[in-house]
C-alpha cells in the first residue's frame, strides 16, 4: 500500500479487524462509525463523487448515520470510473453491460482496496460455504482468470480455490471454451475417490452443463460433504425455473444433498459477496431462513422507487448496499434490483428493468450454451 495517506491505511487496517471478527456478531456503533470515515474519505478523494453528494447537501460532519450517505446508482459506473486512488489501481474489473444499454462500466482496485476484498471472500465463505472447516476440490464452471482477468467472479472463484481447493481443483472455461470432458473426467474422480467437490459457477452455467448431461445421460454421485455454489440469476431463454428445481437438478445430476446448495449475490460494484444460509443452517442444525444474509460490515436498505427514502422491512423497494470494504471506490451503490429486507437479511424478486439475466451470469451462459443456442443470442 506503499504510497497511499495514512489515514487510508489506518482505515484499512481498523476495516480488516472489523472484517476478521466474522460473520456471527452485531456491532451496529462500530459499523456506523466506520462508514462514516469511508464516507468522508470518498467525498475528499473521489471527485464526481464529491459532486454527487454536494448536490444532495450531504458532507462529512453533516450526516450521522451510514443510512444518509448518498448512494450511487450503478449506471454511474459506466460514466466513469469511482477509484478513490486511480494512479495507485492494481486490478480493474468490468461490470457485465447487463444494464439494458450494454454499456460496461469499470471498478478499479489499489492494493488496500483488494486486501479488503479479499478479506471478505474469505471471511463469509468460511462462515456460508465452507462451514466447519471444510474444505472440497473446487470444480468452476467459470472462465479463469487468465481468460478472464476483468471478471470479478473470475478473481473471486479463484481466491476461493486459494482458500479452501483441495488438490484437482479448477476451472473448465478457458480461452478455448467450455471443456466438458475435463469437468466430467473431474467429477468422476471425486466420485471414484471420494472426496467431496465443489461444484461452482453462474447460475445459467450450471444449467447449460445440467442440459449436457440430460442430452448425454450423464449423472454423478459425489460423495457426502459435496456441495454447489451458483452465481447470478436463473433466468434462461427458454423461460425461469424456480430455486427449488435448479436445487432438485443439482441432486439429480450431481448427487448433492438439497441443504448444500447455496446462492451467491455478488456485484461488480460491490466488495463484498451475499449468501443465503442455506449451508450455514445445515451446518448449526436449524432451518434456513431462505434469504441473503449481509455480512457485518455491509447493510442493505429496500428504498422508494420514486422518493429513494428508505422503507420498512417488508415494503419491496430497490436494494441499496451500504459496504465499508469497498473502501477503495463508492460505499453506497444503489441497484435497480426489486427487493425487501426481512428477518435480518433480504429477498429479491427481480429487476426494475426487464433483462432476460443478469451479471457474470449472462457471461457464463453465453459461454457455455451449445453452439447453436448462442448463435441465436446474437
Amino acid at each position: 500500500m506503499a504510497g497511499l495517506p495514512e489515514t487510508i491505511r489506518a482505515l484499512d487496517e481498523d476495516i480488516l479487524a472489523f472484517i476478521g471478527r466474522g460473520m456471527d456478531w452485531c456491532d451496529d456503533a462500530a459499523f456506523n462509525s466506520l462508514a462514516l470515515r469511508v464516507f468522508e474519505q470518498q467525498f475528499e478523494h473521489i471527485p464526481l463523487y464529491r459532486a454527487w453528494c454536494a448536490r444532495r447537501e450531504a458532507a462529512p460532519g453533516g450526516i450521522s448515520s451510514w443510512a444518509q450517505i448518498p448512494a450511487l446508482f450503478t449506471d454511474a459506473f459506466k460514466a466513469a470510473d469511482m477509484c478513490m486512488f486511480p494512479g495507485h489501481a492494481v486490478r480493474t474489473f468490468m461490470t457485465s453491460g447487463t444494464g439494458g444499454t450494454g454499456e460496461r462500466g469499470k471498478v478499479s482496485y489499489d492494493e488496500g482496496g483488494l486486501r479488503l476484498m479479499d478479506a471478505t471472500i474469505k471471511t463469509a465463505a468460511q462462515a456460508m460455504l465452507f462451514p466447519g472447516g471444510a474444505r472440497a476440490v473446487l470444480l468452476v464452471i467459470a472462465p479463469s482468470p487468465e481468460a478472464a482477468p476483468a471478471m470479478v467472479m473470475s478473481y473471486g472463484m479463484n481466491r476461493l480455490k486459494e482458500y479452501f481447493g483441495l488438490p484437482g481443483s479448477a476451472f473448465f472455461i478457458d480461452r478455448d471454451g467450455f471443456q466438458l470432458q475435463a469437468l466430467t473426467q473431474a467429477l468422476r474422480r471425486c466420485e471414484a475417490d471420494r472426496v467431496p467437490a465443489a461444484v461452482c459457477g453462474g447460475t445459467a452455467g450450471l444449467l447449460n452443463f445440467f442440459e449436457h448431461c440430460a442430452a448425454q445421460g450423464l449423472r454423478f454421485s459425489l460423495p457426502g460433504g459435496s456441495r454447489c455454489l451458483d452465481a447470478g440469476g436463473l433466468k434462461k431463454k427458454a423461460g425461469k425455473i424456480s430455486r427449488e428445481e435448479f436445487i432438485s437438478r443439482c441432486g439429480f445430476f450431481l448427487g448433492i444433498d438439497p441443504c448444500l446448495c447455496v446462492n451467491l449475490l455478488g456485484m461488480t460494484e460491490t466488495a463484498s459477496q451475499f449468501y443465503d444460509d442455506a449451508i450455514q443452517a445445515a451446518h448449526a442444525g436449524r432451518a434456513p431462513k431462505g434469504i441473503k444474509i449481509p455480512p457485518p460490515w455491509t447493510r442493505t436498505l429496500a428504498v422508494d422507487p420514486d422518493s429513494l427514502e428508505p422503507l420498512p422491512a417488508g415494503r419491496t423497494g430497490l436494494l441499496r448496499h451500504i459496504d465499508i470494504a469497498s473502501r477503495g471506490h463508492v460505499c453506497a451503490v444503489q441497484t435497480d434490483d426489486l427487493g425487501r429486507t426481512v428477518d435480518g437479511g433480504f429477498e429479491i424478486f427481480g429487476r426494475a428493468r426487464d433483462d432476460r439475466s443478469r451479471g457474470c451470469s449472462l457471461s457464463i451462459d453465453e459461454m457455455t450454451a451449445p453452439a447453436g443456442a448462442r448463435d441465436e443470442n446474437h
